[in-house]
C-alpha cells in the first residue's frame, strides 16, 4: 500500500506540477495524532469528567509515568546527575549567574560526543535538550499537566498514553465511553490524494480499536452483562479475524476523502482495501476462502472539487435568497425531502456492510438507491450553481470543469446529525489561484471559479482549502495541516491569518526551512505545520525555524519545542522558540519602526538596499549600488538622522533575526525593510 500511494504521488499526472506533494509518514503521523487523539480524550472527558479531575485516574497515571511519555531522542544520554558527568570544560557553563558566562562557554559550540549526542548535536543543543527533559520529568511528577493539549505543547508521547490508559484501567466506563468515541470519530481529508493522511489515520485508530475490543472481552468474562451490545456485534458475525473487523469498522464508521482527481481516490481505496485484506487468514476450505465481504467506500472516498460547491445548508439558503430566480421555499422544500430520503439510505447501505451475512442483491440494491437518490439531488444543485455563477460556459462545460462537490449533500449525516466533520487533516495543494501554469499556460482561475471566500485576496488554494475545511468542521473538532511557511509570514496572507485568529485557538504552529535538508524531499519549500482547536481558548504556541541535516530526520519531530506568544499584536504570526526569545521580542518591541525615520529628499541622506534576494541574501549599502537593476532602491532619511546608522542596523544581526522570526525568508519588500524597529539615539 504504501508503494502504490508513493508511485502515484511521484509518477502518476505530475501532481507536484499541480502542488501537490508526497507526504512522508512521520509528517502524517506526526499532525494525525495530535489532532485525532485530543478530540478522542475530549469526548471522554464531556462523558466521564471525573476521571479527567487532579486526583482522576488520567492525571494520576500522567504523574507516576517517570520518563515513559518523554521520547528517546529528548532523553539521550539523560540521567538524574547528568551535570556531574559532563566534561568539567562543559559543565563549567551551565551556571548563568556566574561572571565570565562567554569564556566559560567557549566550547560550547564543538560537537557531542557519545553517549550524549544526538547526530550532528553540538555541546550548546545538547545542553539545552538535557535541560529541558528534566524540566519536563519535573512537570510530570509534579502533576503540572493538567490538559491534553500539553501533550503537544510539551510534545509528549500521546499515542503511548492513551494506549497505556486503556490498558492498564479498572474502570470499564473509561473503556465504553472512549469506545463509542473511537466509533463515532469522524476523520476527514479534503484534498486526500491517494489518501497518505487517512493511511496514518488508520495506522493511529487501529491499536485503539484493538485495546478497546481485548478490554472490553476482558470485563465481560468477569460479567458477562458488560459490553453485551458492543461484542455482539463481532461475535458470530466475522469468520475473519477481529483485524479484520477493526479495519473494516475504521474504514467505514471513521474515515472520509475527497480529491478532483480520479486516479487519487481510486488508488486511495485501493490501499485500504489492501491493508485490511492483508490480515486475512484464508481458508481454501470454506466459501469464499474464509473471506468477509469487502467494504464499499464509494461514499466515504469521492472524486469532486473540495471548493466549488455548497458548503452547507447556510451557503444554499443564501443562494435562494439572493438568486430569486425560482421560488425558493418550494425549492428548499424538494431538498429537504430529497436530504432525509438520503440520509436514511446511506444509514441503510452502511448498517448493512456491518453485518456478516448481507445478501448480495440487497447490498446492490442500497447502494443503487443512495446512487440515484445523490445523482438527481447533485443535478439540481449543479443547475443552480451554474444558474448562479459567472460562467460563459454551456451547462456540460462548466460541469467538466468545475467539478462541484456540496458538502451537505454527499456528507449530509455528519453535516446535519453531526454539525460536521470531528477532525480534518492533510497537506493542501501550493497553487496560485489566478498565476498561470508554466507549461499548460493556464491558471485555476480559468478552469473554476472561487467566490464567496474571505480569503480570496490570498490567491491561493492552500487558502481557500482551510477556509472550506473551517466551515465544514463542527464547533468543538481539530484541524492539522502542512502548508508553506507564507501562510503566517507574509502581509498577502493576512486574510487567512485573520481566520486562524478568530476561528482557532491552542493554535500550535511549527517552521520548517528548506535547507540543508527538506521535509518533501527533493522539493525547496519552506513549511509550517499547523494543529489546532476550532473555537477554545485564544492561546498561541511557536517553535523557532528548524533546520536539520538528513541523518536528524528520524528524529526531527520528537524534538518539537514550542513556547507560548501573543500572537495578537499584528496579523502575521511571529516564529519564537524559547521563552528568552520572548523576552527579547518584548524589549525589541519597545523601539521606534525605521519608516518614522523615512523623509526629506536628500539622496545624500539615504539607505541603499536591493530587494532581489531573499532567503539567500540581502543588501544594505552606503552609497549607491556600482551595478544597475531594476531591485535596486534607496529611500531618503530624515535630515537630523544619519542613514549610515540606520543601514548599520540594517546589517545587523538583530535585523536578520527580526525578518526570520517575522517573515517567510524568501519575500523582501519594503515593508518589511521599514517595519524593523529600532530606537535611533541622537547622542551616539
Amino acid at each position: 500500500p504504501d508503494v502504490l500511494g508513493y508511485i502515484f504521488e511521484q509518477y502518476i499526472n505530475d501532481r507536484a506540477a499541480m502542488g501537490a506533494y508526497y507526504t512522508k509518514e512521520d509528517i502524517t503521523e506526526y499532525i494525525g495524532k495530535n489532532c485525532i487523539l485530543p478530540f478522542l480524550m475530549d469526548c471522554l472527558k464531556e462523558t466521564d469528567p471525573k476521571v479527567f479531575k487532579p486526583d482522576g485516574e488520567v492525571w494520576t497515571v500522567m504523574r507516576g509515568s517517570g520518563d515513559r511519555y518523554v521520547y528517546d531522542a529528548v532523553k539521550r544520554g539523560y540521567t538524574p546527575d547528568w551535570q556531574s558527568r559532563i566534561p568539567a570544560d562543559i559543565a563549567v557553563g551551565i551556571d548563568t549567574q556566574a561572571p565570565n558566562l562567554l569564556e566559560r562557554r567557549k566550547h560550547w559550540n564543538t560537537p557531542t560526543p557519545d553517549p550524549w549526542a544526538l547526530p550532528t548535536e553540538i555541546w550548546r543543543e545538547t545542553i539545552e535538550r538535557l535541560q529541558r527533559c528534566e524540566s519536563l520529568l519535573a512537570k510530570i511528577a509534579g502533576g503540572e499537566i493538567t490538559d491534553i493539549n500539553d501533550f503537544i505543547t510539551l510534545n509528549l508521547d500521546i499515542r503511548s498514553f492513551v494506549y497505556d490508559l486503556l490498558h492498564g484501567t479498572s474502570n470499564n466506563r473509561l473503556v465504553l465511553h472512549f469506545y463509542h468515541a473511537l466509533k463515532r470519530v469522524t476523520i476527514l481529508d479534503p484534498t486526500c490524494g491517494s489518501g497518505a493522511f487517512l493511511f496514518a489515520a488508520m495506522n493511529i485508530l487501529e491499536p485503539l480499536y484493538e485495546v478497546c475490543i481485548e478490554r472490553m472481552q476482558e470485563f465481560n468474562a468477569t460479567n458477562p452483562l458488560l459490553f453485551k451490545d458492543e461484542l455482539a456485534e463481532i461475535d458470530n458475525r466475522y469468520r475473519s479475524n477481529i483485524q479484520y473487523f477493526i479495519f473494516k469498522s475504521i474504514i467505514l464508521r471513521n474515515l472520509y476523502g475527497v480529491d478532483i482527481m480520479i486516479e487519487a481516490t481510486e488508488i486511495a481505496k485501493l490501499r485500504l482495501f489492501l491493508k485490511m485484506v492483508a490480515v486475512v487468514e484464508v481458508d481454501r476450505r470454506v466459501d469464499n476462502m474464509g473471506l468477509d465481504p469487502l467494504p464499499d467506500i464509494d461514499f466515504n472516498i469521492r472524486c469532486g472539487n473540495t471548493l466549488v460547491g455548497y458548503a452547507t445548508e447556510q451557503q444554499l439558503n443564501r443562494e435562494l435568497v439572493q438568486g430569486g430566480i425560482f421560488p425558493a421555499q418550494k425549492f428548499r422544500d424538494k431538498i429537504d425531502s430529497e436530504l432525509f430520503s438520503i440520509a436514511k439510505a446511506d444509514k441503510h447501505f452502511k448498517e448493512i456492510q456491518m453485518q456478516y451475512d448481507v445478501d448480495l442483491s440487497t447490498f446492490k440494491s442500497a447502494k443503487q438507491e443512495l446512487q440515484k437518490r445523490l445523482k438527481k439531488l447533485n443535478e439540481a444543485m449543479n443547475r443552480l450553481l451554474h444558474l448562479n455563477s459567472t460562467s460563459k460556459q454551456s451547462y456540460e462545460e462548466w460541469l467538466a470543469s468545475a467539478k462541484p462537490f456540496h458538502w451537505f449533500v454527499e456528507f449530509y449525516q455528519i453535516m446535519k446529525d453531526n454539525g460536521g466533520f470531528d477532525v480534518i487533516i492533510g497537506n493542501p495543494p501550493y497553487v496560485g489561484y489566478t498565476r498561470k501554469n508554466k507549461e499548460t499556460k493556464i491558471a485555476v482561475c480559468q478552469i473554476y471559479t472561487i467566490k464567496d471566500y474571505k480569503t480570496l485576496p490570498t490567491s491561493n488554494l492552500y487558502s481557500f482549502t482551510i477556509e472550506r475545511s473551517l466551515e465544514i468542521l463542527h464547533k468543538n473538532a481539530k484541524i492539522g495541516m502542512i502548508v508553506p511557511i507564507s501562510a503566517f509570514s507574509n502581509d498577502s496572507m493576512k486574510e487567512l491569518q485573520n481566520l486562524f485568529k478568530s476561528c482557532l485557538s491552542d493554535l500550535h504552529v511549527a517552521t520548517f526551512h528548506q535547507r540543508p535538508a527538506q521535509l518533501f524531499a527533493g522539493v525547496l519549500q519552506r513549511l509550517s505545520i499547523f494543529v489546532g482547536n476550532k473555537n477554545k481558548s485564544n492561546r498561541f504556541f511557536t517553535t523557532g525555524i528548524y533546520r536539520w541535516n538528513e541523518e536528524y530526520r528520524g528524529l526531527l519531530f520528537q524534538n518539537i519545542v514550542y513556547v507560548e506568544v501573543n500572537e495578537n499584536r499584528q496579523n502575521h504570526f511571529i516564529k519564537l522558540g524559547s521563552t528568552i526569545e520572548c523576552s527579547i521580542f518584548e524589549k525589541y518591541c519597545s523601539d521606534k519602526v525605521i519608516s518614522s525615520y523615512v523623509g526629506c529628499n536628500d539622496v545624500r541622506n539615504s539607505v541603499y538596499y536591493r530587494t532581489a534576494g531573499g532567503g539567500y541574501w540581502v543588501t544594505f549599502l552606503n552609497a549607491e549600488f556600482d551595478c544597475i537593476s531594476v531591485s535596486n532602491k534607496h529611500t531618503p532619511i530624515k535630515s537630523d538622522i544619519n542613514a549610515k546608522y540606520l543601514t548599520a542596523a540594517l546589517n545587523s544581526n538583530l535585523f536578520w533575526w527580526y525578518y526570520s522570526i517575522n517573515y517567510d525568508l524568501f519575500n523582501f519588500k519594503d515593508y518589511i525593510i521599514f517595519g524593523f524597529q529600532i530606537t535611533y539615539d541622537i547622542h551616539y
